[in-house]
């Protein structure tokens, strides 16, 4: 890998020897030398940090690093956009164009991951008879569950089970399964909510950190698509049952080696939110130093 800087632009600030994390960059008689180039990780810091545009590195591409126009950071926006996203699950029949999944995707690209891994890959499902088929599968599965525990033995078994801390939550669900049933009923899809797009974000299964730079990711794809306009919802039935069943792996074409760690439904929203929720006060422990 050839990583060297144009030394008449070099304006010796040696900011790319400080902000190396893995100590590619050394400090040489006053000069910043690429000394260790195999260690790189490919994070782009150099590059990113260098305010002359003087280091040249063959393994990034140089077209996408660009100057960055700080007057376009706005607090106030990227608040906003944080308040008011909301999980959406009523979408138009309208589909969402390609390059606009494309764009999403291609900023969630730059989502940092651990070690600079970029493990991060992702299998998006728009056609609807597959969609429809993930829903049918899910929901069916539930209504199994929830027809065992109607009946003997399956009701004392729900009964012992609602007697443990944390059965309030298959509680939420299984309980007003009368309801939802009348829903489905009438059409209602109460999985993927016949969004159009479906994102499974995913990486090496069992790798340290593949969860975290999934969901890392994932959160950038929400947040992104809310400010185009676009609605998502996290789907956790979804990554949960791709965990254990092998045929809707292979439905959804995931390979045997990754693992899907988020999983987003996306589309136009059938109706927007004109207010923020309401959240929990943030528990905050403060270790301050003693005076």
């Amino acid at each position: 890998m050839n990583i060297h800087i144009i030394q008449e632009d070099c304006t010796r600030c040696l900011l790319c020897v400080k902000d190396c994390a893995a100590a590619v960059w050394r400090e040489e008689k006053g000069l910043p030398m690429a000394v260790f180039p195999e260690a790189c990780t490919l994070c782009s810091h150099c590059l990113s940090v260098c305010p002359a545009g003087a280091i040249r590195h063959d393994g990034l591409d140089p077209l996408q690093v660009r100057r960055i126009d700080k007057g376009l950071i706005n607090p106030e926006a990227y608040e906003t956009v944080v308040r008011g996203r909301r999980s959406i699950r009523r979408y138009k029949d309208r589909p969402v164009p390609e390059d606009l999944v494309q764009k999403v995707i291609g900023l969630a690209a730059h989502t940092p991951t651990a070690t600079n891994s970029q493990n991060v890959a992702y299998t998006v499902i728009t056609d609807r008879d597959l969609l429809e088929k993930i829903s049918q599968t899910i929901f069916g599965f539930s209504v199994k569950v929830f027809r065992f525990t109607q009946k003997f033995p399956g009701n004392l078994v729900y009964k012992l089970v609602r007697r443990f801390p944390g059965s309030e939550v298959l509680a939420r669900y299984l309980d007003p399964m009368p309801y939802y049933l009348e829903e489905t009923g009438k059409g209602r899809d109460l999985i993927l909510h016949k969004a159009p797009v479906l994102i499974l974000v995913h990486a090496p299964g069992g790798k340290n950190f593949s969860c975290e730079n999934c969901n890392l990711a994932a959160a950038n794809i929400m947040n992104f698509a809310y400010s185009l306009g676009l609605g998502t919802c996290y789907i956790g039935f979804l990554t949960l049952y791709l965990k254990y069943s092998k045929t809707l792996r292979k439905a959804v074409g995931l390979p045997d080696n990754r693992m899907a760690y988020a999983a987003l439904v996306m589309g136009y929203p059938a109706y927007g939110h004109t207010r923020t929720a309401s959240r929990n006060t943030p528990n905050i422990e403060w270790l301050k130093e003693k005076i």
